[in-house]
């Protein structure tokens, strides 16, 4: 009686010290007397106790971490005397671990005497989480094997899992306990219990690999044969978890001899599979008998449960990647799965079929079609888009199966009209890869397209639209003439564009897309025109985006999928990504404009603009590579807008258009800024070279006589800079760069350049062609701002009329190289203006970001009430050779702005009112 009243009182004094630990206020003195007294109760080994005392020191343990390694070493010095609740304190201490890993490490040889003399329950929660407890593997190694031979089943289950844990940990190499665990394994494998034969189904495999691994490249496949084998004798164990792990762990062990894998396939035995030396069993050290793999992947096709049908065709999946014939001869067993009743099952079926494809061994034949296309029709989305997938990548025999691949497509796209996006894609590729039988179905619908064009509602059906996407998708595949197919169908294409943009998002956007058509559309239309298989526009999209964008539809049909090249940098970052196929669009729009699609070149350049606008400073790609690529966009577009002018007028007119003087100097000014405001260009500069190039060549051609002395001029000086880039760059100059060379030593010095010279120098356009190139990683916009502190409309500067005026400006740098020239420029409306020089001692230093402020004077007040003055900064542009200015002051060469105009406003004073 007097025990249970202590027994009483003591689990309520820990009751009342639980309130104590959890309330954050409780100070540091009473907590350490709270820690003093449960360490205390720890040696009493009272187990009614001890429960209580060592949740609270867990609690404890929560609330002040800092206390942790204290709490831990308690807990570790008494846990050898605590045989009733080794476990649980164990447990605390592993917990404690994981909360705080400064806290000492438990000893190995403490926790295997302790998991020795625990009770059943004990012993198998210890050795489930012995990882938990950071244990030497050959601690764990060792207890894990001593206990494999435990009278208790579940003990030997959870110490097999254990080996298992061991053997995927790695850094485990020793051969003879390699050999040892695998012989245990295979011994248990006749264990009287399910769990147990499971679970040394798992070791077989793990350690299975593991020796297979050790053993010399001659014995390597005798190895493996044996090991798979002896996985195949259980094949047929009545548990249906043993199966299922079974057939899991062909898919660790991944491969054996092509005569075994074949004799999985069949129920009789296969002569190749008994010929020859039979696989030494590894554990009796005698032959393996390869008959026990008769049957074995139809026992589990058709077993009764369908997990173990699941893991079957999984293991399939991964034995029949190092295989040639096996996935082959599978492919019958495994369209039989397409009408298993699981969902799951027919979805792995699929997958496996995608895989077999994907490497391009998957023949399609008759008999496969009806299970095939019922595939493409099933109630599961995830089902009909597995088969469509597999459809995009099989080639089929004849056109017989082309027509009933076709009608299946169709009749899906009627049930499910959701899924059209995919279907239009798949189609798309189903017409790539089967462009010989293109000119069939268009014979076959033709009379259709034709009768329906009339018709709104008819021309704009599913089918119409599906029919048109496998039409347009043959010229790609570069086997097929696009003269072979009805310029009606291009035409009607480019009314549906937006809904096969959508279809063919993840392999063109919708201005690659639009440029195609238009091409398609031209090329069709031309009477007499045949394809030529080098046509520019066309191989221009194979190789770009073969190099750089990755994406099946314009890749070789004959390319096999492990020679396709890695993710590059561009695919693995969006930003880049979406630069590079930015580049991609500029260089298709060039097309476009050369092929007289001036309006579809513009519309797809300023969309490129819009998609630039979207990249943030948060993207990986910098601010000055960011403003580069949309002045590059820019300039193309300018150039987009002056080209009609050359295209509907060649010859040498001297006439020249306000539109076009006015369009020729924005590209000029636009070029000349370019070249100053960007620093640290590597790549870029032969581009931009090459635009100056072509932009002189422009003026010569169209413009006056009394210009061309000073623009040939000026091309000389931009071909010599180029030239000198490539000798130092060590880079091979372009076809444009040489033909242009070559044409300016024919004209010599002469300014005098005659109308068939000039026609030849217009033919170097069609050299000229905007490539890709790599955005460099130093790339900086040199820029300014400017303000004039306190200045306003209300608040104006005095002046007096007549004599000069300070203007006091607040100036911040951004990038500006130390030999640059600045220049502050002050004008008015009647474009009257003023440069003061801002000279380098005023911002010179090492940041990129400078500020100063500077005070300018200005000599233009006129005598007016108010007036405004406009002021901004200029960077002087000394490559230009060329200089632009006679006058004693200001810059002697073009001056590009590097901020916007700010307005100053002035108001009159009388002299009285300015001496006073």
């Amino acid at each position: 009686m007097e025990e249970d009243d202590s027994v009483s009182l003591t689990l309520h004094t820990l009751a009342s010290i639980r309130s104590l630990i959890i309330n954050a206020d409780t100070s540091f003195s009473v907590i350490s007397s709270v820690l003093d007294l449960l360490t205390g109760l720890l040696p009493r080994d009272d187990s009614p106790i001890l429960h209580h005392v060592l949740k609270l020191l867990s609690d404890l343990s929560l609330s002040r971490n800092d206390l942790t390694p204290q709490i831990f070493d308690s807990i570790l010095s008494n846990l050898l005397r605590l045989q009733t609740s080794a476990a649980e304190s164990l447990a605390v201490l592993a917990s404690l671990s994981e909360r705080n890993p400064t806290a000492a490490a438990i000893d190995g040889e403490v926790f295997a005497s302790i998991c020795i003399g625990a009770d059943v329950s004990s012993r198998m929660w210890m050795l489930r989480n012995a990882e938990r407890f950071d244990l030497p593997s050959s601690v764990l190694f060792t207890l894990c094997f001593g206990f494999t031979k435990d009278p208790y089943p579940c003990i030997r289950r959870v110490a097999l899992d254990g080996l298992v844990y061991v053997c995927e940990a790695g850094g485990f190499d020793h051969a003879r306990a390699v050999q040892g665990c695998y012989a245990r394994a295979v011994e248990l494998l006749d264990d009287d219990e399910d769990s147990v034969r499971s679970s040394a189904v798992r070791a077989v495999s793990v350690w299975g690999k593991v020796l297979i691994a050790s053993k010399e490249e001659a014995s390597r496949r005798e190895c493996s044969d044996a090991v798979f084998l002896q996985l195949c004798s259980v094949v047929r164990d009545m548990s249906v978890d043993v199966r299922v792990e079974v057939f899991k762990a062909f898919g660790v062990i991944g491969t054996a001899s092509e005569s075994i894998l074949l004799q999985t396939l069949s129920k009789k035995v296969l002569r190749a599979a008994g010929k020859g030396k039979k696989p030494q069993n590894h554990l009796l050290n005698e032959s393996a008998d390869a008959a026990a793999a008769a049957g074995v992947f139809i026992h589990g096709f058709e077993d009764e449960f369908y997990e173990v049908r699941k893991a079957a065709v999984e293991s399939f999946h991964s034995l029949s990647v190092n295989s040639i014939e096996f996935p082959d001869e599978a492919v019958c067993l495994l369209m039989d799965m397409l009408y298993d009743d699981y969902m799951v099952v027919r979805l792995k079926a699929l997958e496996a079929l995608h895989h077999i494809a994907d490497m391009g061994n998957l023949k399609i034949q008759e008999t496969y079609i009806p299970a095939f296309l019922d595939a493409i029709v099933d109630t599961s989305e995830n089902i009909r888009l597995t088969a469509r997938n597999i459809l995009k990548l099989a080639k089929l025999p004849d056109m017989k199966l082309v027509n009933k691949g076709v009608d299946g497509v169709l009749k899906s796209l009627e049930m499910y009209p959701q899924d059209e996006p995919d279907i239009l894609s798949t189609l798309f590729l189903l017409g790539q890869n089967h462009s010989n039988f293109v000119v069939n179905i268009i014979k076959r619908f033709r009379a259709k397209l034709e009768t329906d064009s009339g018709n709104k509602s008819e021309f704009n059906s599913r089918q119409v639209s599906a029919f048109l996407m496998f039409i347009i998708s043959a010229p790609l595949s570069n086997k097929q003439s696009i003269t072979s197919i009805p310029p009606l169908a291009f035409s009607y294409s480019l009314a549906m564009l937006g809904k096969f943009s959508c279809g063919l998002h993840d392999m063109m956007d919708q201005d690659t897309l639009l440029a195609y058509l238009a091409h398609c559309t031209t090329r069709s239309a031309s009477s007499g025109t045949e394809f030529n298989k080098a046509d520019t526009f066309l191989n221009a999209y194979r190789r770009s985006n073969a190099d750089h964008s990755g994406d099946p539809v314009l890749l070789p049909s004959n390319i096999p999928a492990e020679s396709k090249p890695m993710a590059s940098k561009e695919e693995l970052d969006p930003a880049l990504k979406l630069v590079s196929h930015i580049q991609l669009k500029v260089k298709a729009a060039w097309l476009l404009l050369q092929s007289a699609f001036s309006k579809e070149a513009i519309r797809a350049l300023r969309a490129c603009k819009q998609e630039l606008s979207t990249l943030t400073t948060n993207s990986s790609i910098s601010n000055g590579a960011l403003g580069f690529m949309c002045q590059y966009v820019h300039l193309i577009e300018l150039l987009a807008q002056v080209w009609p002018h050359f295209e509907n007028s060649r010859h040498t007119s001297t006439c020249r258009s306000v539109e076009l003087e006015l369009l020729m100097e924005e590209l000029e000014i636009k070029l000349m800024e370019i070249r100053c405001r960007f620093t640290g260009l590597s790549t870029e500069v032969s581009l931009v070279m090459e635009l100056v190039i072509l932009g002189c060549l422009l003026r010569l051609y169209k413009f006056e006589i009394c210009c061309r002395l000073s623009c040939k001029k000026r091309l000389s000086a931009t071909v010599s800079q180029l030239e000198l880039h490539h000798e130092q760059q060590c880079t091979k100059p372009s076809d444009f760069l040489t033909e242009t060379k070559k044409s300016l030593q024919e004209i010599g010095s002469s300014g005098d350049i005659s109308c068939l010279t000039l026609l030849d120098l217009i033919k170097k356009f069609n050299c000229f062609s905007p490539e890709q190139f790599t955005l460099s990683g130093n790339l900086q916009c040199v820029s300014a701002e400017l303000e004039v502190p306190g200045n306003g409309p209300y608040n104006p500067v005095s002046f007096v009329a007549g004599l000069p005026v300070a203007i006091p400006c607040e100036i911040k740098l951004l990038n500006v190289p130390r030999n640059s020239r600045l220049w502050l420029r002050i004008s008015r409306s009647d474009d009257t203006c003023q440069f003061v020089y801002l000279d380098p001692n005023l911002y010179n230093g090492g940041e990129t970001e400078k500020r100063f402020m500077f005070t300018a004077v200005a000599c233009m007040t006129p005598r007016a009430v108010v007036f405004t003055l406009q002021v901004s900064i200029g960077i002087e542009c000394l490559f230009e050779d060329v200089c632009c200015r006679k006058h004693r002051y200001g810059p002697k060469h073009p001056v590009t702005y590097l901020c916007k105009e700010r307005e100053v406003h002035f108001s009159h004073v009388s002299r009285t009112e300015a001496v006073l």
